[in-house]
Protein backbone atom coordinates (compact mmCIF):
# COMPACT_ATOMS: atom_id res chain seq x y z
CA UNK A 1 0.00 0.00 0.00
CA UNK A 2 1.31 3.44 -0.98
CA UNK A 3 1.30 6.07 1.75
CA UNK A 4 0.40 9.54 0.46
CA UNK A 5 0.56 13.03 1.86
CA UNK A 6 -2.10 14.92 -0.08
CA UNK A 7 -1.57 18.62 -0.88
CA UNK A 8 -4.60 20.59 -2.09
CA UNK A 9 -7.09 23.34 -1.27
CA UNK A 10 -10.22 23.87 -3.45
CA UNK A 11 -13.38 21.80 -3.93
CA UNK A 12 -11.97 19.83 -6.86
CA UNK A 13 -9.06 18.69 -4.70
CA UNK A 14 -11.43 17.77 -1.88
CA UNK A 15 -13.53 15.62 -4.23
CA UNK A 16 -10.46 13.69 -5.40
CA UNK A 17 -9.22 13.28 -1.83
CA UNK A 18 -12.56 11.75 -0.89
CA UNK A 19 -12.46 9.43 -3.94
CA UNK A 20 -9.02 8.11 -3.00
CA UNK A 21 -9.88 7.72 0.67
CA UNK A 22 -13.23 5.99 0.28
CA UNK A 23 -12.88 3.95 -2.91
CA UNK A 24 -9.16 3.14 -3.28
CA UNK A 25 -8.01 2.46 0.26
CA UNK A 26 -6.80 -0.99 -0.80
CA UNK A 27 -4.01 0.71 -2.78
CA UNK A 28 -3.50 4.10 -1.10
CA UNK A 29 -3.33 5.32 2.48
CA UNK A 30 -3.72 9.07 3.00
CA UNK A 31 -1.55 9.72 6.06
CA UNK A 32 -1.95 13.52 6.13
CA UNK A 33 -3.26 16.52 4.20
CA UNK A 34 -1.55 19.86 3.67
CA UNK A 35 -3.77 22.81 2.71
CA UNK A 36 -3.96 26.59 2.80
CA UNK A 37 -4.50 28.30 6.17
CA UNK A 38 -7.95 29.54 7.09
CA UNK A 39 -8.93 32.80 5.40
CA UNK A 40 -10.71 35.72 6.96
CA UNK A 41 -14.11 36.46 5.38
CA UNK A 42 -15.21 40.08 5.77
CA UNK A 43 -18.92 39.55 5.26
CA UNK A 44 -21.61 39.79 7.93
CA UNK A 45 -18.96 40.40 10.54
CA UNK A 46 -15.51 38.90 10.59
CA UNK A 47 -15.26 35.13 10.35
CA UNK A 48 -12.77 32.54 9.15
CA UNK A 49 -13.24 29.91 6.47
CA UNK A 50 -11.39 26.64 5.99
CA UNK A 51 -10.37 25.37 2.57
CA UNK A 52 -12.54 22.62 1.06
CA UNK A 53 -9.70 20.11 1.57
CA UNK A 54 -9.39 21.11 5.23
CA UNK A 55 -13.09 20.52 5.83
CA UNK A 56 -13.13 17.23 3.91
CA UNK A 57 -10.00 15.84 5.58
CA UNK A 58 -11.38 16.70 9.00
CA UNK A 59 -14.64 14.90 8.23
CA UNK A 60 -12.67 11.84 7.09
CA UNK A 61 -10.45 11.84 10.17
CA UNK A 62 -7.24 12.63 8.28
CA UNK A 63 -4.60 14.78 10.03
CA UNK A 64 -4.48 18.31 8.53
CA UNK A 65 -1.57 20.75 8.35
CA UNK A 66 -1.99 24.42 7.39
CA UNK A 67 1.53 25.91 7.36
CA UNK A 68 1.80 29.65 6.81
CA UNK A 69 5.21 29.08 5.28
CA UNK A 70 7.02 26.07 3.87
CA UNK A 71 10.30 27.56 5.07
CA UNK A 72 9.54 26.42 8.62
CA UNK A 73 12.26 23.87 9.38
CA UNK A 74 9.99 21.95 11.77
CA UNK A 75 7.25 21.22 9.21
CA UNK A 76 8.84 18.47 7.12
CA UNK A 77 9.74 16.44 10.23
CA UNK A 78 6.07 16.65 11.25
CA UNK A 79 5.06 15.10 7.92
CA UNK A 80 7.80 12.50 8.24
CA UNK A 81 6.30 11.43 11.55
CA UNK A 82 3.01 10.74 9.72
CA UNK A 83 4.81 8.54 7.19
CA UNK A 84 4.79 8.85 3.39
CA UNK A 85 5.95 7.21 0.20
CA UNK A 86 4.98 10.06 -2.10
CA UNK A 87 3.51 13.55 -2.09
CA UNK A 88 0.48 14.17 -4.32
CA UNK A 89 -0.27 17.80 -5.19
CA UNK A 90 -3.56 18.97 -6.69
CA UNK A 91 -4.19 22.73 -6.68
CA UNK A 92 -2.43 23.36 -3.37
CA UNK A 93 -1.74 27.00 -4.13
CA UNK A 94 1.95 27.30 -3.23
CA UNK A 95 5.19 26.15 -4.85
CA UNK A 96 6.94 23.35 -2.96
CA UNK A 97 10.65 23.98 -2.23
CA UNK A 98 13.12 21.49 -3.65
CA UNK A 99 13.81 19.74 -0.33
CA UNK A 100 10.10 18.84 -0.15
CA UNK A 101 10.18 17.47 -3.71
CA UNK A 102 13.18 15.33 -2.79
CA UNK A 103 11.79 13.97 0.50
CA UNK A 104 9.40 11.14 -0.55
CA UNK A 105 10.96 7.86 -1.76
CA UNK A 106 8.55 7.78 -4.74
CA UNK A 107 8.83 11.50 -5.39
CA UNK A 108 6.34 14.36 -5.51
CA UNK A 109 3.60 14.15 -8.15
CA UNK A 110 1.15 16.72 -9.46
CA UNK A 111 -2.13 16.50 -11.37
CA UNK A 112 -2.23 19.40 -13.85
CA UNK A 113 -5.41 20.27 -15.77
CA UNK A 114 -3.98 20.29 -19.30
CA UNK A 115 -2.21 18.06 -21.77
CA UNK A 116 1.32 19.16 -20.97
CA UNK A 117 3.45 20.73 -22.29
CA UNK A 118 0.45 22.83 -23.40
CA UNK A 119 -0.93 25.40 -20.95
CA UNK A 120 1.56 25.29 -18.12
CA UNK A 121 0.45 27.65 -15.38
CA UNK A 122 -2.45 28.73 -13.21
CA UNK A 123 -5.57 28.69 -15.43
CA UNK A 124 -5.40 25.85 -17.99
CA UNK A 125 -9.16 25.15 -18.02
CA UNK A 126 -10.03 28.75 -18.88
CA UNK A 127 -7.26 29.08 -21.46
CA UNK A 128 -8.22 25.87 -23.24
CA UNK A 129 -11.52 27.66 -24.00
CA UNK A 130 -9.93 31.03 -24.68
CA UNK A 131 -7.74 29.44 -27.37
CA UNK A 132 -10.63 27.45 -28.83
CA UNK A 133 -9.09 24.02 -28.17
CA UNK A 134 -11.18 20.95 -28.99
CA UNK A 135 -9.56 18.73 -26.38
CA UNK A 136 -7.85 18.99 -23.03
CA UNK A 137 -7.25 16.58 -20.15
CA UNK A 138 -5.21 15.78 -17.08
CA UNK A 139 -1.48 15.18 -16.85
CA UNK A 140 0.06 13.34 -13.91
CA UNK A 141 3.64 14.60 -13.76
CA UNK A 142 6.69 14.36 -11.59
CA UNK A 143 7.18 17.73 -9.97
CA UNK A 144 10.27 19.69 -10.99
CA UNK A 145 11.79 23.03 -10.02
CA UNK A 146 10.50 24.63 -13.23
CA UNK A 147 6.72 25.21 -13.27
CA UNK A 148 4.80 22.24 -14.76
CA UNK A 149 7.92 21.01 -16.57
CA UNK A 150 8.22 17.59 -14.92
CA UNK A 151 8.26 14.22 -16.64
CA UNK A 152 4.87 12.96 -17.83
CA UNK A 153 3.62 9.83 -16.06
CA UNK A 154 0.15 9.51 -17.63
CA UNK A 155 -2.51 11.59 -19.36
CA UNK A 156 -6.27 11.45 -19.79
CA UNK A 157 -8.34 13.16 -22.50
CA UNK A 158 -11.45 15.34 -22.22
CA UNK A 159 -13.28 16.56 -25.36
CA UNK A 160 -14.39 20.20 -25.41
CA UNK A 161 -17.78 20.97 -26.94
CA UNK A 162 -18.35 24.20 -28.85
CA UNK A 163 -20.88 25.25 -26.20
CA UNK A 164 -18.73 24.45 -23.16
CA UNK A 165 -17.96 27.22 -20.71
CA UNK A 166 -15.43 27.19 -17.88
CA UNK A 167 -18.25 26.02 -15.62
CA UNK A 168 -19.27 23.02 -17.73
CA UNK A 169 -15.69 22.10 -18.64
CA UNK A 170 -14.75 22.18 -14.95
CA UNK A 171 -17.44 19.57 -14.28
CA UNK A 172 -16.20 17.42 -17.18
CA UNK A 173 -12.66 17.66 -15.85
CA UNK A 174 -13.76 16.71 -12.36
CA UNK A 175 -15.69 13.68 -13.61
CA UNK A 176 -12.67 12.59 -15.68
CA UNK A 177 -10.27 13.03 -12.76
CA UNK A 178 -12.41 10.92 -10.44
CA UNK A 179 -12.65 8.19 -13.09
CA UNK A 180 -9.09 8.19 -14.46
CA UNK A 181 -6.93 9.79 -11.75
CA UNK A 182 -6.72 6.83 -9.35
CA UNK A 183 -5.79 4.49 -12.21
CA UNK A 184 -3.05 6.90 -13.40
CA UNK A 185 -1.70 7.12 -9.86
CA UNK A 186 -1.80 3.35 -9.37
CA UNK A 187 0.14 2.79 -12.61
CA UNK A 188 2.96 4.91 -11.23
CA UNK A 189 2.93 3.50 -7.70
CA UNK A 190 3.06 -0.07 -9.05
CA UNK A 191 5.96 0.70 -11.39
CA UNK A 192 3.96 0.07 -14.59
CA UNK A 193 3.83 3.66 -15.88
CA UNK A 194 5.92 4.57 -18.93
CA UNK A 195 7.39 7.91 -17.88
CA UNK A 196 8.51 10.32 -20.61
CA UNK A 197 10.16 13.70 -20.79
CA UNK A 198 8.10 16.66 -21.92
CA UNK A 199 8.79 18.24 -25.30
CA UNK A 200 9.75 21.54 -23.77
CA UNK A 201 9.98 23.41 -27.09
CA UNK A 202 6.21 22.94 -27.47
CA UNK A 203 5.36 24.48 -24.11
CA UNK A 204 2.74 27.21 -23.81
CA UNK A 205 1.89 29.18 -20.69
CA UNK A 206 -1.11 30.75 -18.97
CA UNK A 207 -1.30 33.06 -15.97
CA UNK A 208 -4.02 33.71 -13.43
CA UNK A 209 -7.42 34.91 -14.66
CA UNK A 210 -8.20 38.43 -13.44
CA UNK A 211 -11.60 40.12 -13.47
CA UNK A 212 -10.37 43.08 -15.53
CA UNK A 213 -9.40 40.69 -18.32
CA UNK A 214 -13.11 40.13 -18.93
CA UNK A 215 -13.27 43.35 -20.98
CA UNK A 216 -14.42 42.49 -24.52
CA UNK A 217 -12.97 43.90 -27.73
CA UNK A 218 -15.59 43.69 -30.49
CA UNK A 219 -13.08 44.60 -33.18
CA UNK A 220 -11.94 40.98 -32.90
CA UNK A 221 -13.60 38.14 -34.86
CA UNK A 222 -16.84 36.74 -33.42
CA UNK A 223 -15.18 33.39 -32.67
CA UNK A 224 -12.56 35.04 -30.45
CA UNK A 225 -15.16 37.12 -28.60
CA UNK A 226 -17.28 34.00 -28.13
CA UNK A 227 -14.31 32.05 -26.75
CA UNK A 228 -13.52 34.93 -24.40
CA UNK A 229 -17.02 34.66 -22.97
CA UNK A 230 -16.78 30.86 -22.68
CA UNK A 231 -13.48 31.10 -20.79
CA UNK A 232 -14.80 33.71 -18.33
CA UNK A 233 -18.21 32.14 -17.69
CA UNK A 234 -19.60 31.90 -15.08
CA UNK A 235 -16.77 33.75 -13.30
CA UNK A 236 -15.46 36.38 -13.39
CA UNK A 237 -17.66 37.22 -16.39
CA UNK A 238 -17.20 39.42 -19.47
CA UNK A 239 -18.22 43.03 -19.88
CA UNK A 240 -18.23 46.10 -22.12
CA UNK A 241 -19.42 49.70 -21.83
CA UNK A 242 -22.85 50.94 -22.90
CA UNK A 243 -23.39 54.71 -22.89
CA UNK A 244 -20.39 54.98 -20.58
CA UNK A 245 -21.77 52.41 -18.13
CA UNK A 246 -20.22 49.01 -17.45
CA UNK A 247 -22.50 46.14 -18.42
CA UNK A 248 -21.87 42.40 -18.05
CA UNK A 249 -22.91 40.19 -20.95
CA UNK A 250 -23.93 36.60 -21.52
CA UNK A 251 -24.15 35.26 -25.06
CA UNK A 252 -26.48 32.63 -26.44
CA UNK A 253 -24.05 29.83 -27.35
CA UNK A 254 -26.79 27.79 -29.03
CA UNK A 255 -27.24 30.34 -31.83
CA UNK A 256 -24.63 30.64 -34.61
CA UNK A 257 -23.27 34.12 -35.38
CA UNK A 258 -25.35 36.35 -37.65
CA UNK A 259 -23.90 37.94 -40.82
CA UNK A 260 -23.90 41.74 -40.64
CA UNK A 261 -22.41 44.80 -42.33
CA UNK A 262 -22.62 46.94 -39.17
CA UNK A 263 -19.58 48.46 -37.46
CA UNK A 264 -17.93 46.40 -34.71
CA UNK A 265 -19.68 47.00 -31.39
CA UNK A 266 -22.97 48.04 -32.95
CA UNK A 267 -26.10 46.70 -31.26
CA UNK A 268 -28.42 44.96 -33.71
CA UNK A 269 -32.05 43.96 -33.37
CA UNK A 270 -32.59 41.33 -36.09
CA UNK A 271 -36.14 40.66 -34.85
CA UNK A 272 -38.45 41.77 -32.05
CA UNK A 273 -36.98 41.18 -28.61
CA UNK A 274 -33.68 39.85 -29.97
CA UNK A 275 -30.34 41.61 -29.50
CA UNK A 276 -26.94 40.96 -31.06
CA UNK A 277 -23.60 42.78 -31.19
CA UNK A 278 -21.46 43.12 -34.30
CA UNK A 279 -17.87 41.87 -34.27
CA UNK A 280 -14.87 42.74 -36.41
CA UNK A 281 -15.28 39.98 -38.98
CA UNK A 282 -18.77 40.90 -40.18
CA UNK A 283 -20.58 38.54 -37.83
CA UNK A 284 -22.71 39.31 -34.80
CA UNK A 285 -23.19 37.36 -31.56
CA UNK A 286 -26.62 36.96 -29.98
CA UNK A 287 -26.88 38.37 -26.45
CA UNK A 288 -28.89 36.37 -23.91
CA UNK A 289 -28.70 38.60 -20.83
CA UNK A 290 -27.19 41.92 -19.81
CA UNK A 291 -26.36 43.15 -16.30
CA UNK A 292 -25.87 46.92 -16.04
CA UNK A 293 -23.64 47.95 -13.15
CA UNK A 294 -25.57 47.95 -9.90
CA UNK A 295 -28.60 46.18 -11.37
CA UNK A 296 -29.86 42.62 -11.72
CA UNK A 297 -29.41 40.52 -14.89
CA UNK A 298 -32.09 41.14 -17.49
CA UNK A 299 -33.07 39.36 -20.72
CA UNK A 300 -32.34 41.16 -23.98
CA UNK A 301 -36.01 42.14 -24.42
CA UNK A 302 -36.13 43.89 -21.04
CA UNK A 303 -32.87 45.70 -21.82
CA UNK A 304 -34.18 46.86 -25.21
CA UNK A 305 -37.38 48.21 -23.69
CA UNK A 306 -35.86 49.62 -20.50
CA UNK A 307 -33.09 51.55 -22.22
CA UNK A 308 -35.13 52.47 -25.34
CA UNK A 309 -32.38 51.35 -27.69
CA UNK A 310 -31.55 53.47 -30.71
CA UNK A 311 -29.93 52.41 -33.97
CA UNK A 312 -26.79 54.32 -32.98
CA UNK A 313 -26.27 52.44 -29.69
CA UNK A 314 -23.17 50.32 -29.34
CA UNK A 315 -20.95 48.44 -26.90
CA UNK A 316 -17.46 49.86 -26.41
CA UNK A 317 -14.26 48.74 -24.74
CA UNK A 318 -13.72 51.94 -22.74
CA UNK A 319 -16.03 54.06 -20.57
CA UNK A 320 -15.03 57.17 -22.54
CA UNK A 321 -16.76 55.63 -25.58
CA UNK A 322 -19.90 57.42 -24.47
CA UNK A 323 -23.08 57.73 -26.41
CA UNK A 324 -25.90 59.89 -25.06
CA UNK A 325 -26.44 59.67 -21.30
CA UNK A 326 -28.33 56.48 -20.52
CA UNK A 327 -32.03 56.54 -19.73
CA UNK A 328 -32.90 55.25 -16.27
CA UNK A 329 -34.77 51.98 -16.17
CA UNK A 330 -38.40 52.14 -15.07
CA UNK A 331 -38.81 51.37 -11.36
CA UNK A 332 -40.67 48.17 -12.27
CA UNK A 333 -37.45 46.80 -13.78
Amino acid sequence: MTRIVFWGSPALSAAFLEELYLNHRDKFCITACVTQPEKEIRRQGKSRAQSAVHSKATSLGIPVFTPNSLKDSTFLPQLTACGFDLFLVLAYGKILPQHFLDAPPLGALNFHASLLPLLRGASPIEHALLYGLRETGWTLQRMAAELDAGDIIAQSHVPIADTDTAGTLYQKMLHNLLAEGPWMLEQYASGRAVVRTQEHHLATYCGKIRAEQGLLDFSKPAGQVRNHFRAFSPRPGVFAFFRGQKVKLEFDLQKPPLATDRTAGSLIRPEKGVLAVACGDGRALFIATLTPEGKRPMPALDFINGYRLRDTDFLGSHPSNRGPVSTELPSSM
